[in-house]
């Protein structure tokens, strides 16, 4: 199955089988994913800074490119706070 050109921004996907399932210049901005199975869910090409369930995507195929853009989802997510900001107070 492929979504292709989808908005599914604010989406919150639930125990779900996308395993093998393919997103193509979707809008994933906000959206949620908690549990499932996500093995082999194709996200290249999607931007994944604002993912919300991080963690739940557990192999999933992404671009070498896009771990930058999940690392500062699950920062966000983890609401963690940079050392540099704490010096502009």
């Amino acid at each position: 199955m492929i979504f292709s050109k989808c908005t599914l921004r604010e989406t919150t996907i639930r125990a779900s089988d996308l395993s093998s399932v393919a997103f193509e210049a979707c809008d994933l901005r906000l959206a949620e994913f908690e549990g499932g199975k996500y093995r082999d869910c194709d996200l290249r090409g999607n931007d994944l800074t604002t993912l919300r369930g991080v963690a739940a995507l557990k192999k999933a195929l992404i671009d070498r490119a896009q771990v930058a853009q999940l690392a500062e989802a699950l920062a966000a997510e983890l609401e963690v706070t940079y050392g540099e900001d704490l010096d502009d107070d």
